[in-house]
């Protein structure tokens, strides 16, 4: 008698697929949701970060919303809505 062994299929999940799920997670739980990419200056290989949590201070928002507000004729973009 033979047995064949069945292997699970594991369905990775895309980047696009998580991404919602762990923003989604982050308001939630109360916490910042960062997405922001790097790149290495001798390999020029970009690397992607996506970071939840408490990251963000009072005093660093305000500072990246200057920045932003000074960069805008650059394309730099905030959105806010009031949250419940």
């Amino acid at each position: 008698m033979t047995l064949i062994k069945k292997h699970r299929v594991r369905t990775k999940k895309t980047l696009v697929d998580t991404l919602p799920e762990m923003l989604l997670a982050a308001l939630a739980n109360h916490e910042d949701f960062i997405v922001t990419y790097e790149t290495d200056p001798e390999t020029k290989k970009r690397s992607l970060y996506i970071m939840s949590g408490s990251l963000v201070s009072p005093e660093m928002l305000a500072s990246l919303k200057a920045e932003i507000e000074r960069k805008k004729e650059e394309g730099s973009t905030i959105v806010s809505r009031d949250w419940k």
